[in-house]
């Protein structure tokens, strides 16, 4: 990968791609943001207001979604080839749910409640993508359907069973693109608990990391996050916490971090020292930054403190502080720490033990 700079490695807000009285979904472009395509992620984020529906559609990046608040039914029919009935996964997703979609995974997204909106972030390893940087939706169903397009003659024909004027009807009546509301609920859609085993886990199951500041959900609490490379970081700061200097040293492991709620100031140091790839800059909620493979990274809370969600593209990462407790500085022999900073050895040691 060619060196970032403080001109491409920059927090920035997502664009609504879809807005209307169903909710939104906002992305972010590797167009716009050269360090997401850089490093192959991609992030998306589903508002659905009551009665809210998003068309079943499949993508071309394998993700994860997380829920910051409200809740939804969730559909999931998992690739499973030609003359094969695949079995679909409905579950209820809550705050705190993770949820992992496949690349060539239908879904839909529904959010039945009478008053509370849902929202939900996405993250993904755009690798595999039409166009690295940006995770590409192929609809199903209204004004973008993949089916809609093509000629209705012949899917007639290929159906067997369908007129043309029938294949018209089926493809071309739902004007929507994406995102729909209902005129009523969908009392017939019913959620199953034990959907939810190996699709979701909620983050309350998972334990905090040793700073207690954050938790990642990897293989071990998901064991489908292990098949597709990649974990969840989750990180919660009080007002004016700062979390310690971090790296993911257990090889390239590029991390993208989106702002849930709060703000702070974020910097990030690559190779060399000689200046920062995002110099102390001001992150609020709703903005995506990416922290590059082997780059060190700071953050700290504003006033209201900061949540963030993150990609690791990693199924088993390694993160690490670089001072305090268990800290890589703070395991080093003193008298090499201390000749390494050529400082005193009362400033090694308050640096080997701060938290």
């Amino acid at each position: 990968m060619a060196a970032m700079t403080n001109n491409n490695v920059f927090a920035m807000a997502g664009k609504p791609l879809v807005e209307n009285d169903a909710g939104s979904y906002v992305a972010w472009s590797g167009k716009d943001q050269p360090a997401v395509a850089g490093e192959k992620l991609g992030c998306g984020v589903l508002v659905l207001k009551p009665l809210g529906f998003a068309l079943p559609h499949y993508a071309d990046s394998c993700k994860f979604g997380y829920v910051l608040g409200g809740s939804a039914v969730v559909g999931v029919l998992p690739a499973a080839g030609v003359g094969v009935c695949a079995r679909e996964r409905v579950v209820r997703l809550k705050a705190g749910d993770v949820i992992v979609v496949r690349s060539g995974d239908v879904s839909w997204w529904y959010n039945d409640a009478d008053e509370d909106d849902v929202s939900i972030v996405f993250l993904g390893d755009t690798a595999g993508a039409v166009s690295p940087g940006d995770i590409t939706y192929f609809i199903l169903a209204g004004a973008n359907g993949v089916l809609g397009v093509l000629d209705a003659g012949l899917l007639a024909k290929a159906s067997g069973r369908l007129t043309e004027q029938q294949v018209a009807t089926a493809f071309r009546s739902q004007p929507a693109a994406l995102l729909t509301k209902l005129s009523r609920k969908l009392h017939g859609v019913s959620p199953h608990e034990h959907d939810r085993d190996g699709l979701v886990v909620n983050a309350a199951r998972v334990p905090p990391d040793t700073t207690g500041l954050g938790k990642t959900v990897t293989a071990a609490h998901m064991p489908a996050l292990g098949q597709l490379g990649f974990s969840v970081g989750l990180t919660r700061l009080e007002a004016g916490a700062a979390r310690e200097p971090w790296v993911l040293r257990n090889g390239p492991v590029a991390q993208a971090v989106y702002v849930a709620r709060g703000s702070g100031r974020v910097q990030i140091a690559g190779a060399g020292g000689a200046s920062t790839l995002l110099d102390d800059t001001e992150v609020s909620a709703g903005s995506l930054f990416v922290v590059p493979r082997f780059a060190v990274a700071c953050v700290a809370a504003g006033a209201g403190g900061m949540e963030s969600v993150s990609l690791i593209k990693s199924s088993r990462p390694v993160v690490e502080h670089l001072v305090g407790n268990c800290s890589v500085l703070g395991s080093l022999t003193p008298e090499i720490l201390q000749a390494a900073l050529n400082v005193s050895p009362e400033l090694v040691e308050l640096l080997r033990t701060t938290k």
